[in-house]
């Protein structure tokens, strides 16, 4: 973020005031003074335009008062509006101007207003910036900034990229085009590095797929990944979610001879008696499939009333 001042050869201490101001918020700035024949004996005007992302004119009470504005100002003005950058009328001195010059201008008349834009400028540029550097990453690493891209870098295992993907803009609870949320992909992948990515992201941890019906919680069951069922668990994930058959993780587990799933799960309350769309439960499974160690489990954690 570079911002130049462009004023008068009179202002040049109204100048120097911003430019101290500029530099306290630890942002680039350059005073360019427009002196006498400028348009001749000066700089290249072009080149010290092209390294700005920001304009501000200043207008104090010596400013020129046509409503043209002084000769530098149609030229800054034009240069500003046709490369998209922002323009800044600074002072009390601005009314004078005619109408068609200052309708793109943010108009601050003190220091005050100056200082608070600087910070929502910075604040702004800096994400923009952000985003802008993490799309030419995945750019030049031959990935496409796109949502499928996205889905197959979590498949592929990629925590990289797909922290870049976050950077680039796309949010955590993105669903890909199957209404798969990118929390349901990571979990099916394994990749418990993706996982906490996204958790850290803002994923929400309920949120349910639109294939299998069910959250990451139940992915991470019937994929028999104990670690990121922890992980899950521990970001407030509700352990008595079902999927579209009616299963809860608990269950699911159960039928898996999933013990350590089982064990987990139990000591974090999942209910051992909610039946599925069969009408058993967890624990009536543990007993149907002869399963002693999991009725063990059952037993000690959640004991029969």
């Amino acid at each position: 973020m570079k911002i130049v001042l462009l004023h008068d050869g009179d202002d040049k201490k109204s100048a120097s005031d911003l430019l101290e101001v500029i530099k306290e918020q630890r942002i680039n700035g350059e005073s360019l003074p427009f002196e006498g024949d400028w348009e001749t004996k000066g700089p290249s005007w072009e080149e010290k335009f092209a390294e700005a992302t920001h304009f501000i004119a200043i207008f104090s009470e010596s400013s020129d008062q046509r409503p043209s504005g002084p000769s530098w100002f149609s030229f800054a003005a034009g240069f500003a509006r046709g490369s998209g950058r922002p323009l800044v009328l600074f002072g009390a001195n601005m009314d004078a101007l005619g109408a068609h010059f200052i309708k793109d201008g943010i108009r601050i008349r003190d220091g005050g207003e100056f200082s608070a834009y600087l910070i929502r400028e910075s604040e702004e540029w800096t994400r923009a910036n952000r985003v802008k550097q993490a799309r030419d990453s995945l750019l030049e690493q031959g990935i496409p900034v796109t949502l499928d891209s996205l889905g197959r870098c979590i498949k592929e295992k990629d925590c990289q990229a797909v922290s870049l993907f976050l950077q680039a803009g796309f949010a955590a609870d993105t669903l890909d085009k199957a209404g798969v949320p990118l929390l349901c992909l990571a979990v099916r992948a394994g990749d418990r590095g993706i996982v906490s990515l996204l958790l850290q992201a803002g994923a929400q941890v309920n949120l349910k797929s639109q294939d299998r019906g069910g959250s990451a919680l139940i992915d991470a069951a019937l994929g028999k990944h104990s670690e990121i069922l922890g992980d899950l668990l521990a970001a407030g994930a509700d352990t008595d979610t079902k999927s579209k058959d009616g299963q809860s993780p608990l269950i699911i587990s159960v039928g898996l001879n999933d013990e350590p799933t089982v064990e987990m799960l139990l000591k974090a309350g999942a209910n051992a008696d909610e039946p599925d769309s069969l009408g058993a439960s967890a624990r009536k499974y543990a007993t149907l499939f002869n399963k002693p160690g999991m009725v063990a489990l059952f037993q000690k954690y959640a004991p029969a009333k």
